[in-house]
């Protein structure tokens, strides 16, 4: 073989030889990839699904912060957030029967707000209690309740607006009204006697109870009532 010969096989040699290396590097490339394709892939459905019973945060101290689970005595399920003295001070839950509950208590721990669909939502002082609700689903109303449980003054609105004043038993005392036919009231009633034990009640006399009455007609008119098993005095 002629060294022209040699000189051209030796040129092709090193031409298959680089190609090869570069067939070699680009299958190292493709691998690595679709190896990074895939990693990128699954990351994401790692980072987007966490399956535990309860998950507890915890601050650089080590206490309890917040916690997502069940918790409390009720073993309810939510959303816990405690203060740097482990209160729970916040919490979102459901109860046992699946109503879910928003309550805010303060530092030592007692309910301060509660908030449920259906029971509407209190705020509780250290001498009585807010209640507002919607009652029948319809029927907006606003309860003032004592430290005892009593409900001291009512303001509900049906087909009109009407505030209700109580005394310590519980016995609306006074009303005031403005009716849907336009008239403004305010009624004055004396306190219920209780029934003893034992004692017959005779239904066939209804007894009214001693009371007094202001109205104001739409039209200007006004009239005043007092009554004492009869009327005593009415004008106009």
């Amino acid at each position: 073989m002629t060294s022209t010969a040699t000189d051209v096989l030796l040129r092709r040699i090193e031409r298959l030889e680089r190609e090869n290396r570069r067939f070699k590097r680009a299958g190292v490339a493709l691998a690595l990839g679709l190896v990074a394709v895939l990693l990128m892939g699954q990351a994401p459905g790692r980072a987007r699904t966490v399956e535990a019973e309860k998950l507890v945060l915890k601050d650089r101290a080590g206490k309890v912060r917040a916690v997502l689970g069940e918790a409390g005595e009720d073993r309810e399920l939510g959303l816990y957030l405690y203060d740097r003295k482990q209160v729970p001070r916040v919490a979102v839950s459901l109860d046992m029967t699946g109503a879910p509950m928003l309550r805010m208590a303060s530092e030592i721990g007692a309910d301060r707000v509660r908030l449920e669909p259906d029971g509407g939502l209190n705020l509780h002082g250290d001498s009585g209690r807010v209640y507002l609700s919607v009652k029948y689903g319809n029927e907006p109303s606003l309860d003032l309740i004592d430290k005892d449980g009593w409900t001291r003054a009512s303001l509900h609105l049906t087909s009109a607006p009407m505030l209700r004043l109580l005394d310590q038993r519980g016995d609306a005392r006074i009303w005031m009204g403005a009716m849907s036919d336009g008239k403004a009231q305010i009624y004055l009633g004396a306190r219920p006697e209780r029934s003893q034990p034992g004692q017959v009640i005779d239904l066939s006399k209804p007894r009214v109870l001693p009371y007094a009455t202001l109205e104001v007609e739409a039209d200007g008119t006004m009239g005043l009532q007092f009554r004492r098993g009869g009327t005593i005095w009415k004008a106009p």
